[in-house]
């Protein structure tokens, strides 16, 4: 059956390509709904063919017959958190330093811009359930789990619409193309979408998806359960609701099933199937990759760009000592030795001057060979990315777009930790009394060698720690990118400023000497009011008169 299943999903992508054509909109001669939807194996690739619109935020990866493939990151060389204080690039032409960071987003351009995309995935979607429903031939043990696992999709699909553009049309049943006026929806309101994403996830949770620990090998990339609570809990956040998040995530708890790995280096080397992980992209490197390493790692070991991404003297500082102090430059134990004695996430997230790596001691700074600042395309801060790359790949998987293999991570346990934590202190206003917000953060900072929050937080107190916590913990995972949108925050953080790096010089004795810089070489950043929404697409809006353009735009 194994077998029978791969000749019948290579038959499906070259009926269906990139995702560009619908079953539901081939020629009968070729493949019609009705032969689909009556064999389980051609139905079972039909959903797989749907998963694979969910996300890699790595930015590129590749597919068969797709050179270059952008639908979770931020365009060809950068991840989401490019365009925020974590990382800045040295590619003057790349989407975030050309478009992002100048705020020039614009209806007519907009590297993010997933419109299309989305509402494709929605139609097939709606395509299966309409054929799987009453009166299907299949059985139904088999159609109550895969129209679950359609339904997370559609849900993950519209959570990431409303958080783009706001109010968006909600389609719940498949449209009938031969009455084009019926096309023509109009803006649904964001309560509205956060109500139908929150009921369907509810409601496959509890009927339709199996528990993680139900789950084969096999099964790898599915959704379960846990994964359904925790999407809840993480679109909750985003709608104020900070009851139903709570809830959402204590179910992902209070399953048991899902672990934080003790190594974090590792889990983000890890290929599918780690504990930690709840939901994840899955890649071979040779049918369907991805090109994190070929992109970030340190151009010395590198067998393409390298580089493409930096991470900042902002992010490098939020390390905190593992006292649980903070770090900081004033205080002269720390300026000697910034890099030691801090949250163990520095060294496993980020290549500082002196890490080793693949084998290699790392040198960045200023024109010190390999690596070092100052160099011809290398580091533009003084540091490299670490976490996502794989020490294990070979040099000859260096080259093109798809030759990384390691999962992407789409929703992690320690996320939902986090998620809980804050869910809990805005529902309280503070901490709440049962301290299950302190245990929650005990948890993630326990892994990085730090101690428990002091006692006594009141609400801004331990918002503040919340904030802090998650900017190191999924530092480049893309959530920086959107808490810095619904907590309202990136006017202040984000607009009217440059970020900085780490110029490190040595004298002859070999003692460093460590100054900060700012990195102006890229554009200021801009970010206005109306950033906080994506433009809807030009071209969408002449196509339906019906949606209105976002203010600003």
């Amino acid at each position: 059956m194994k077998n029978l299943l791969k000749i019948y999903a290579a038959l499906l992508f070259a009926l269906t390509g990139t995702g560009c054509f619908s079953l539901d909109k081939m020629p009968l001669d070729t493949i019609s709904d009705q032969a689909v939807f009556k064999d389980e194996a051609l139905t079972m690739a039909y959903m797989y063919n749907i998963y694979g619109y969910m996300p890699c935020g790595y930015g590129v990866s590749t597919v068969p017959g797709v050179d270059v493939v952008r639908t979770g990151g931020l365009g060809l060389t950068d991840l989401l958190d490019g365009s925020t204080d974590l990382l800045r690039s040295p590619a003057m032409w790349n989407e975030s330093n050309g478009v992002m960071i100048p705020g020039t987003i614009s209806p007519t351009y907009n590297p993010m811009e997933v419109w299309a995309n989305r509402y494709e995935v929605i139609r097939k979607v709606n395509n299966l359930l309409a054929h799987t429903g009453e009166g299907s031939v299949l059985d139904d043990s088999f159609c109550l789990r895969i129209r679950a696992e359609a339904r997370f999709v559609r849900a993950w699909m519209y959570f990431d619409l409303v958080r783009r553009y706001g109010p968006v049309p909600l389609i719940e049943e498949l449209q009938n193309y031969e009455d084009p006026q019926s096309l023509l929806v109009a803006r649904d309101p964001v309560e509205d979408i956060y109500d139908f994403i929150y009921r369907e996830l509810d409601e496959i949770a509890r009927e339709g998806l199996p528990y993680a620990r139900e789950m084969s090998a096999s099964e790898m990339g599915r959704a379960s359960k846990e994964a359904a609570w925790a999407l809840n809990g993480r679109a909750m956040l985003f709608a104020g609701r900070w009851k139903e998040s709570a809830e959402s995530s204590a179910c992902v708890l209070e399953s048991g099933y899902h672990q934080l790995n003790p190594d974090y280096n590792a889990l983000f080397q890890s290929k599918g199937g780690d504990q930690e992980v709840i939901f994840e992209v899955l890649f071979d490197g040779v049918n369907k990759g991805h090109a994190a390493d070929m992109l970030y790692m340190p151009p010395s070991l590198d067998n393409g760009w390298g580089a493409q991404s930096c991470p900042t003297q902002e992010l490098v500082d939020s390390y905190e000592m593992l006292d649980g102090t903070p770090f900081d430059w004033s205080n002269p134990k720390h300026a000697a030795n910034p890099y030691e004695g801090r949250d163990k996430r520095l060294q496993w997230s980020i290549i500082v001057d002196g890490s080793e790596f693949k084998g290699k001691i790392i040198r960045t700074a200023y024109l010190v060979p390999d690596d070092g600042l100052g160099l011809i395309e290398r580091t533009n801060t003084g540091y490299y990315i670490r976490k996502f790359l794989d020490e294990t790949l070979p040099f000859e998987k260096l080259v093109g777009y798809g030759g990384s293999s390691t999962s992407w991570k789409e929703i992690r346990l320690a996320e939902v930790l986090l998620n809980y934590a804050e869910a809990l202190n805005e529902l309280h206003g503070g901490p709440d009394p049962e301290g299950e917000a302190y245990e929650a953060m005990r948890r993630v900072r326990e892994r990085a060698g730090l101690p428990a929050l002091p006692d006594g937080l009141d609400y801004a107190a331990f918002k503040e720690r919340v904030i802090q916590e998650r900017k190191v913990e999924l530092a480049f995972e893309g959530h920086r990118f959107w808490d810095l949108r619904r907590w309202r925050l990136a006017e202040s953080v984000l607009n009217d400023k440059y970020f900085h790096g780490m110029r490190i010089t040595e004298d002859a004795s070999g003692k460093k000497t460590y100054d900060v810089f700012e990195i102006n070489s890229v554009p200021k950043q801009v970010f206005l009011e109306k950033h906080y929404l994506m433009p809807i697409n030009q071209g969408e809006i002449e196509k339906n008169p019906n949606l209105l353009p976002n203010n600003g735009y």
